[in-house]
This record gives structure tokens, sequence and C-alpha cells, in this order.
């Protein structure tokens, strides 16, 4: 199997992860990057806005700016622009003025995310349907990059297979298997099924361990059945072959002892999976995968290829035909 080259622009108006509500609220200006662009995210009083990092100017990044009252200032020569629309406010450095803005972006705030997409700002329905209904608002946070295509960096975190071959996984599951048995046991065969399908998702079943999976376009959603972890990872694809990975975690329980060894192991364990042969192998395999050098996709990989059926290669074939 031979993937098409990874064309960004194929995936305008699909939501993408750039900051957390807590930082954004904080920092009020954010930099950050999607979809081949560099972005600038900015507070304003609870509904963000995104622009492109770029002032119209000389193209000084605004997110070197200030934040002056309803004005985000170019730090260059302090032209204005108004935060919620980003149309130039004043332009201290001319006896006339002269029309411009800044270029904005869609952009919506769900749970404890803030997401953008590129195209249209007022798609705010179309993109908030392509994400779970569910986002969690409190939840511990990774983010690490990988050297991949946002489809294989998202595979990843539901690629059971690999967990097995981790340096010191297989102890720390065998002992979480004590306390719950029918969860699957790393480098033994399973199968996933497909048990429905709407717009925005695709929905498997993984029966061996009692776990739905959602796979939407750039978030793997994990359930457990009964159980108190809810995992949700995002994917903010920054080039073909570059992706920003995002794990949230939640332990599903009111128990304060839980939740504390919950987000314990989640810093201790899955941060140094992440960090080390998740990303690492991802990484390394990306250039053969893309390659079609031995691709053959098993029941094990089921999500990445319902996945690339489903959001991928619909996408880049299109863009590919309207290339020529």
């Amino acid at each position: 199997m031979r993937v098409p080259a990874l064309d960004l622009a194929a995936f305008d108006g699909v939501p993408f992860p750039v900051a957390t509500r807590a930082e954004l609220r904080r920092d009020r200006v954010l930099a950050a990057e999607g979809m081949g662009h560099k972005l600038v995210v900015v507070w304003n009083h609870g509904q963000p806005r995104v622009y492109e990092d770029s002032c119209p100017h000389l193209g000084l990044p605004m997110s070197m700016g200030v934040l002056e009252d309803d004005v985000l200032r170019c730090r260059y020569h302090w032209w204005g622009f108004d935060r919620d629309t980003g149309a130039v406010t004043d332009q201290p450095t001319l006896r006339k003025q002269r029309k411009c803005a800044l270029k904005r972006h869609g952009c919506v705030m769900v749970g404890g995310l803030v997401f953008a997409w590129i195209g249209d700002p007022d798609a705010v329905d179309a993109a908030r349907a392509q994400l779970p209904a569910d986002i969690s608002e409190d939840f511990a946070l990774h983010r690490v990059e990988f050297g991949a295509p946002f489809y294989l960096a998202l595979f990843n975190a539901v690629d059971y297979a690999h967990f097995a071959e981790h340096r010191y996984y297989k102890p720390l599951y065998s002992l979480y298997r004590r306390f719950r048995r029918d969860a699957h046991i790393p480098g033994h065969p399973f199968r996933w099924e497909v048990t429905g399908e709407d717009d925005a998702a695709v929905h498997i079943r993984l029966e061996s361990a009692r776990r739905d999976l959602s796979m939407y376009a750039t978030c793997a959603d994990f359930r457990d059945d009964g159980g108190v972890n809810r995992f949700q990872t995002f994917v903010t694809p920054l080039g073909p072959s570059r992706t920003q990975y995002w794990e949230c975690y939640s332990a599903r329980t009111d128990s304060p002892l839980t939740r504390a060894a919950a987000k314990l192991l989640f810093h201790t364990v899955i941060v140094r999976l992440l960090e080390t042969e998740d990303r690492d192998w991802t990484t390394m395999s990306a250039p053969n995968f893309l390659d079609g050098r031995n691709i053959h996709l098993s029941e094990t990989d089921l999500p990445l290829g319902q996945h690339l059926r489903k959001f991928v290669l619909p996408r880049v074939r299109a863009a590919a035909r309207a290339s020529g």
C-alpha cells in the first residue's frame, strides 16, 4: 500500500488543538502551528480568535505583540488590530491610514481545549461536528512532536500490538491486570471490530479488553466498560510529516486517592513511553510507510486502515486530481 503525498490544504476545515483553555486565559496571546500555517491565538474574553501570525505591514509575528485592552499591537511599529475581528484600528506611523487586517481562521473552545481550523471562521458548527461530543474539562496533558504524518501519530495512541515491546511495560501491565483481569494481554492476538460509522467518526470495539474506540479526523477517543480511564488523543498536523501529539488523560472517579494515583501513573509511565519508543519508532517507521515498503496492514491495524479510508485517502486523492 502506498499512501499518496499528504497535501495539508486538503484538510481545510478540519479542527485541531492549538492551546488549552487554561494557558490561553493565562497568557492571552500564544503562538501556534497547524496545517502548515504559523498562527497566533488570542483570548478575546473567552471567545478565542486565531489569525495568521504575521503583521500585514512588514510581517513581524503578531504573537510577539501586546494585547492592550481590545487591541492587539505589533511590536515593530505599534500598529493595532481589533482582537475580535482582526481589522486595523490605528497605524501611528502613517499620515494617511491604509486598509488592512489580520487574516483570520476558525476557532472554537470546547471543554479544556482551544481548536482552530484553516478557512471560514464562521463555520463553527461544521468544525464542532468533527469533534467528540464530550471533551474533558480537567485532564492531565502531555504534548510531544512526532516526525510522522498525523494519521500515524494518531494510530500510535491505539496500537495495542506495539505496547508489549516497550521497556518496562510488561511488568507494569501485569500488575495492572491484577485489578483488571479482563484487560488485553500485550503481545497476544486480538481483533478490532467496526461497530458503526457516522459523519464524524468510525466506532470500533476491542472486545477482549472491553474497550470502545471512536476515530475522528484528528482525535482518538477511548472508553473502558466500567473503567476509570479516559484517554482522548488529539493531533495537530504541523506539516506533511510533522505532528504535535496531545495525550489527554482523566480518571472517571470521585475518589481523590484513585485520581492522584492515576495522575501519577500518567506522568511517570505514559509520558515516558511517549517521549521514547512511541515517538522514536513512529518517526523512524514513517518514511518506509510513505514509500510503501513492506506494508501489510492486519486486523490489529484496523483503526489505521479505517482512518485512512474515511478521513485521509479521499481528501488527498481529490486534491491530487484537482492539481492535475
